[in-house]
């Protein structure tokens, strides 16, 4: 098995290519501008970076094999959509959030500016569909156990959608100010929500989207993610320079995991979360100090800290056997 932990900068426009057992970077491949976010196909060879932008709005995907950290495509956001009732070519811009589908072969994308969720053929490299919503600046996605379902949050609006993939009508309702990171259990029957603005994270029924808890946290919370056992939730708070472990059936505080700052503004940001797919450890991308932080989920404690490119931010995990073919090429 091999194994990679993928790491975009945004500030460098590259994607680091990390080998997770030797805490080693092993490559670096050129992205778009300005990339936030990023998407590991379900057989583990293919990554797509959202190229969000800088000053100037992105448009396009990077499709890169991982195994050989080589570009394999760019992807072009852009066709025929209905606008006001009317169908004209336009380009979607600030894709930013991003998930693979079960089928290996689509991803759902969220493009802020023009308050899409775009279905993509990664093979093909075509938008198949643009799913229209009521929030602006639809940010991060998640998706149901059977990808039937996304769910996007609006830093703007501070509120949570539920986009069913088949076109049908979204439901929305209010998370809170700032609302960002999300995460779905693993047993698919809950979902985070950090809302950045008030140091809260709400807890919401996947199927009516009513409010189950509101949990406390540290300042600045951005991402959630869930270990693979469904058992805990990691949150990174930002501006506090640490991540904060739940319980997620008490909803219960388990540990803050300090990143080792000195507690001021050039203390270590914590943004992206990845946990590796045995559970054992979670990788934690700090801005403010350009490193990644590894993290023992057994003892709760930074083990490792590790170069992290030029702000790091969106990161995924890459797993696959030898001689297993590359679903993006």
């Amino acid at each position: 098995m091999v194994r990679r932990l993928v790491v975009l900068a945004k500030s460098g426009a590259e994607m680091l290519v990390i080998d997770p057992d030797r805490r080693a970077e092993v490559a670096r491949v050129p992205v778009g501008d300005g990339p936030h976010e990023v998407a590991i196909s379900p057989d583990g060879r293919t990554a797509v970076a959202c190229n969000y932008g800088g000053q100037r709005p992105g448009n396009t995907l990077t499709v890169i094999d991982v195994a050989r950290a080589v570009v394999i495509g760019t992807i072009s956001l852009q066709g025929e959509d209905v606008v006001d009732g009317t169908k004209k070519q336009r380009s979607w811009l600030r894709p930013h959030g991003i998930r693979y589908l079960p089928d290996g072969r689509h991803v759902v994308v969220t493009s802020e500016s023009t308050r899409r969720l775009l279905v993509v053929d990664v093979p093909e490299q075509r938008v198949v569909s643009a799913l229209p919503t009521p929030q602006q600046l639809m940010h991060m996605v998640a998706l149901s156990p059977d990808g039937a379902i996304a769910f996007c949050t609006s830093i703007q609006d501070g509120t949570l959608a539920a986009i069913p993939l088949d076109g049908r009508q979204p439901s929305v309702v209010t998370s809170g100010d700032g609302a960002e990171g999300l995460a779905v259990s693993v047993d698919g029957r809950m979902i985070w929500v950090a809302n950045r603005a008030l140091d809260e994270v709400i807890v919401f029924d996947t199927r009516t989207l009513a409010r189950i808890a509101t949990i406390e946290t540290a300042a600045f919370p951005i991402r959630v993610a869930m270990t693979p056992d469904g058992t805990r939730a990691l949150v990174s708070c930002a501006e506090a320079g640490c991540v904060e472990v739940f319980d997620t059936a008490s909803r219960e505080r388990v540990a803050t995991i300090d990143l080792l700052g000195d507690k001021t503004e050039l203390s270590p940001m914590p943004i992206g979360i990845c946990i590796e797919p045995e559970g054992k450890r979670a990788w934690i991308a700090c801005q403010r100090g350009e490193f990644l932080a590894l993290v023992d989920l057994a003892t709760l404690a930074v083990v490792d800290r590790i170069p992290g490119g030029n702000g790091p931010d969106g990161m995924a995990f890459a797993q696959w056997h030898e001689g297993s073919s590359t679903v993006g090429q």
